[in-house]
């Protein structure tokens, strides 16, 4: 049972040290601007692209779902249906989205075994001994999008380019990237 563990946590080591994980954030206020003066925002849900950026209709689905699910998180405006009616309007432009294939290199990690030897009586000794983990390939999904709140005189009061790559699905990388937008526009008030 020990050598089972000890050879899991040592894979468990391996798999987590070559992990690509990146989110950066790249963000945009107008200080000047009244704030205040925003009471209702209208969420612009055909979203524009990059050349070259797709998904899938499913991915598609996804990501105006997230879209309207955090809504919840704007709480100190009214969010309405009509851009007229609207004093600013949120968009969001995706200007990548993919997958990425990486490769982990092999890699020699010592792993302790316990050899058993029966001579006359049970005996038993643990050693160190060094293993060769294969290299291998791994998939990372990663997505850019640029979120801007503009006002009717198309005035930019905040954006932001959020970029994250992950081996999560990128549509749930693009979920929490929404949510924490959607929370700080609430809190610019």
């Amino acid at each position: 049972m020990k050598k089972y563990l000890s050879s899991m946590v040592i894979m468990m080591c391996i798999l987590l040290s070559v992990t690509v994980v990146s989110a950066e954030q790249a963000e945009w206020k107008a200080e000047d601007y009244d704030i205040d003066k925003i009471q209702k925002i209208y969420i612009e849900y055909d979203i524009d692209k990059n050349d070259g950026v797709s998904f899938s209709d499913l991915e598609n689905l996804k990501i105006l779902q997230s879209l309207n699910e955090n809504r919840k998180y704007m709480k100190k405006y009214k969010l309405v249906n009509n851009k007229d009616m609207a004093d600013a309007v949120l968009s969001i432009k995706m200007l990548s989205w993919g997958t990425n294939k990486h490769w982990a290199n092999e890699q020699k990690v010592t792993q302790n075994q316990t050899i058993s030897h029966k001579d006359g009586k049970m005996s038993s000794v643990t050693i160190p001994v060094i293993v060769t983990n294969p290299g291998y390939y791994y998939y990372t999904q990663y997505f850019s999008a640029k979120f801007v709140l503009k006002d009717k005189e198309d005035n930019t009061i905040f954006e932001r380019v959020d970029n994250r790559e992950d081996e999560k699905k990128a549509y749930d990388m693009f979920n929490r990237a929404v949510k924490d937008f959607y929370k700080d526009v609430n809190s610019l008030k």
